[in-house]
This record gives C-alpha cells, sequence and structure tokens, in this order.
C-alpha cells in the first residue's frame, strides 16, 4: 500500500511544535503555516503528502521522481502537491541563506488559490520536476513575500488570511513568469494540450491488467481529475476541446477495448476480468459491455472457448 504523510506525520517527523488546530478532532481543519529557518529543509524520504508546500531554499539537493533523479544546487523555489510522490536529499547541513517552508491542506484553498494552482501544475504535466532555479536578485525578491508570509501569520489583523492568500498567489504567478521566462518553449504550449496528454499517459498507464488479482485504480472523470489535481469540469473541457471526445466515452472506450481483449486472449473468468476493470459485481460488467458492443461478456467468452477448440483441433 502507498505510504502518504499527513500534516500531522510531517509535524511529528521533523520534530516541530504541532499547532492546535491539527489536533482537532480527525485533524479536519484549514491549516496553513510557515517556517523560516537555517535549517528548514530536511531530508524527505520517498513518498506522497496529503498536504501542499512551497519551499524556499538555497542550498544542494537531489530530488527524486518515480525512478528519475535530478541534482540542484543553488537558490529554487520547490512545489508539491497531494498528488506528487517525490523525495528530497539535503547534500548541506544548512541553507547558504534563510529558507522557508510554506504548507497548507486543501480544506485552506480558496477558489481564486485552487485556480493559479491549477495553472502552475500544468506546467509540470510532462514528468517535469517541480521546481525553478532563481537567480540571487529572484531569490531576495521571494524571500520578502516569504516574509511577508510570516509576518502577517504571526500577527493578529482581521483579515491576515486575505492577505496570505493574496501573497501566495503573488508568489505562485511569479514563479509561472520566472519559469516561462526560463524555459521559452512553454509559451508556445498550451496548458489544456499538456492535460490532455497527462490524461491519456495516466489512462493508457493501467492497460494491459496483467493479472486477474489487480484492478485498474482510475475508473471515473472524478477520479482522474483528482489525480491529475484538476477540477472535473475543467479536464473534461480540456479533453474535448483537444480530441472531441468527453473524459468519460474516453475512459468507457478505453474499458471497452481492454475488455474485449481479455475475453478474446484469456482464460480468466468473466467476473475477474470485470473485477480487474472496476466492476464491483459481474452484472454490472456485463450491463456495461452489453451497452457498449450489443453483447454480454459470455458470447466473447464462448467465441474464444470455440476459438481454441478449433485450434487445439487442428493442431
Amino acid at each position: 500500500m502507498e505510504t502518504v504523510e499527513s500534516i500531522l506525520q510531517y509535524y511529528q517527523n521533523t520534530n516541530k511544535e504541532i499547532p492546535t488546530d491539527i489536533l482537532l478532532p480527525k485533524g479536519e481543519t484549514s491549516h496553513f503555516n510557515i517556517l523560516e529557518s537555517m535549517n528548514c529543509l530536511l531530508t524527505f524520504p520517498y513518498m506522497r503528502r496529503n498536504y501542499y508546500k512551497i519551499c524556499l531554499v538555497d542550498n544542494s539537493l537531489v530530488y527524486q521522481m518515480g525512478d528519475r533523479k535530478i541534482e540542484i544546487d543553488g537558490p529554487c523555489i520547490v512545489f508539491s502537491n497531494p498528488t506528487l510522490a517525490y523525495s528530497l536529499e539535503r547534500k548541506y547541513e544548512c541553507n547558504r541563506r534563510k529558507g522557508y517552508i510554506c504548507l497548507f491542506n486543501e480544506d485552506y484553498l480558496t477558489g481564486d488559490l485552487k485556480a493559479v494552482l491549477l495553472k502552475l501544475n500544468a506546467l509540470y504535466q510532462d514528468d517535469v520536476f517541480p521546481y525553478i532555479k532563481l537567480t540571487n536578485e529572484e531569490y531576495e525578491m521571494f524571500s520578502l513575500y516569504f516574509k511577508g508570509l510570516r509576518d502577517e501569520y504571526t500577527g493578529s489583523f482581521e483579515y491576515r488570511k486575505e492577505i496570505i492568500v493574496n501573497l501566495l498567489r503573488l508568489i505562485i504567478y511569479l514563479a509561472i513568469k520566472i519559469q516561462l521566462q526560463h524555459c521559452p518553449e512553454l509559451k508556445q504550449q498550451d496548458f489544456s494540450d499538456r492535460l490532455v496528454r497527462a490524461f491519456m499517459k495516466l489512462l493508457d498507464g493501467q492497460f494491459p491488467v496483467d493479472s486477474p488479482k489487480h484492478s485498474i485504480h482510475f475508473k471515473t472523470p472524478a477520479e482522474f481529475a483528482d489525480k491529475l489535481n484538476v477540477h472535473v469540469n475543467h479536464l473534461n473541457h480540456s479533453l474535448k476541446t483537444g480530441t472531441g471526445k468527453s473524459t468519460t466515452h474516453l475512459i468507457q472506450e478505453r474499458i471497452v477495448t481492454e475488455a474485449m481483449d481479455l475475453l478474446k486472449n484469456t482464460d480468466w473468468s468473466i467476473s475477474e476480468i470485470g473485477n480487474s476493470l472496476g466492476f464491483e459485481y459481474p452484472q454490472h460488467f456485463s450491463h456495461f459491455l452489453k451497452k457498449h458492443t450489443g453483447q454480454n461478456p459470455s458470447f466473447y467468452k464462448k467465441a474464444n472457448i470455440l476459438n481454441i477448440s478449433a485450434i487445439n483441433k487442428f493442431s
């Protein structure tokens, strides 16, 4: 089972003081925090976190995503979100300059902040490491904004959350601007196009199903949207624009193709095939396939058996 770190576990694992709101029942609360220290960036083991994190750091790091690693040396800003599994290994004991860690959970997001995070994540839909190298001047500029976040977080102004959210949006927009300046080729690529490619990669990556004991992880538009960290309506609009087909159509089309292949080319039972394709009950699988092909799974399974018999007869 995949290991996922919660915000509470982050504080426990880093031996930091646990904010009181995290200790509320089930931890179901809006949470934001910003930490500043010469030693704020620790080594983070490979796993997914169920919260958002923005790190401003001037250090030498080894960043791992999947089976790929990259070494970063010097000032940078690093982003992570609940869909991203990664590790960071720090090569020096402390930052060359004061660094910051900003972390917040899904409940903290306003609509505007969610929207700008979607734009940021669109830059990293092609397995690009989600960090941005900074010049010394850019690092000092971001340091001022992070200091502003810290000042507001520790202050008592009635509308401090509004200021914090707007500072976060400013930080993210500036990061997008700098990334596009560093990588001019990204300007020629439409964010929606990258989302379409990321969706198709995630969809195709589930197939072929190699064992009746395994089941696909993503079957509904909402599950795909959650994994891609976008709103389901945005995902559907992008796919409709880019492919002419809805999210549901593309998913069902791919499941039908895999179902036909398994029915015709394996000795798995209909129940096993249905379960491997995400159907809890065989009758749901039968209804689905008949709706899309006009025939029940048993029709194709019988044809497969007859074909095998014919082959054995003449072999």
